[in-house]
């Protein structure tokens, strides 16, 4: 096996390149379009869909449910700024079908950060050659490997999938925010306390969950969400 491991992407204007990986390091492949599209046929047990990025125009590809959940995961971390799904496929120098990580992430300290999810046969030898493959990418680029595992506790995440619907930043306003936060001082549910602030009910409801996904209000994420009974607050000197 090659020691050198090499990476496939596409230029911008559509071809594909090849190099080795430890010349990637400045590359911003975050903002890359995919090497790979899973393929879609009837039958087929993955399923293919689009996650719409925050504050972006662009979509990153999840091949699984296991990935559409490792996705809401990646813009739920505070550390990542921005991801990107399939822009690299990985392979050693001697040749072999080669690898395409599930996604490329840009943390705020500008590290670059892999994300694959690991299949249902993870004591294959074929995932152990995998995963060697990608540690040894990860050295040569300069990337953080991770391997998502799920989520490890469950009302966590069936409370960042509910929340996630009021991510996007269209919902952010400085005027509203202000108001909950003066509000939330004093932890209440969330209906009560929107009621209490004097604000147009709807569409300040949508932006209170929009302040919780940011963490400008907080809730306990460990107990199941319910609006209308979960206690909401302000964090400390936020007022």
């Amino acid at each position: 096996m090659g020691d050198v491991v090499w990476a496939q992407l596409r230029s911008p204007a559509g071809r594909l390149l090849e190099r080795p990986v430890g010349g990637l390091r400045q590359e911003r492949l975050e903002e890359y379009e995919p090497v790979w599209l899973p393929e879609r046929y009837q039958g087929r047990r993955a399923i293919a869909t689009w996650w719409h990025l925050t504050g972006r125009a662009r979509h990153a590809g999840c091949g699984t449910l296991g990935a559409l959940e490792a996705a809401l995961s990646l813009e739920a971390d505070p550390e990542v700024v921005t991801f990107a799904s399939w822009p690299v496929r990985l392979s050693w120098s001697d040749g072999g079908e080669g690898y395409v990580p599930d996604f490329f992430a840009r943390l705020a300290s500008g590290q670059a950060r892999l994300l694959v999810c690991r299949p249902g046969d993870d004591t294959s030898q074929r995932w152990v050659a995998t995963l060697k493959l990608l540690e040894a990418a990860g050295q040569q680029a300069g990337w953080q490997v991770r391997v998502y595992e799920g989520m490890a506790d469950p009302v966590v995440a069936r409370n960042l999938q509910r929340l996630s619907r009021w991510r996007h930043v269209r919902l952010a306003d400085a005027d509203t925010a202000r108001v909950l936060r003066q509000v939330f001082a004093r932890p209440q549910p969330l209906t009560a306390g929107v009621r209490a602030s004097g604000l147009p009910e709807l569409s300040s409801v949508a932006r209170a969950h929009h302040l919780i996904w940011t963490r400008e209000l907080l809730i306990d994420w460990s107990r199941p969400f319910v609006p209308a009974r979960s206690l909401v607050w302000s964090p400390a000197g936020a007022c």
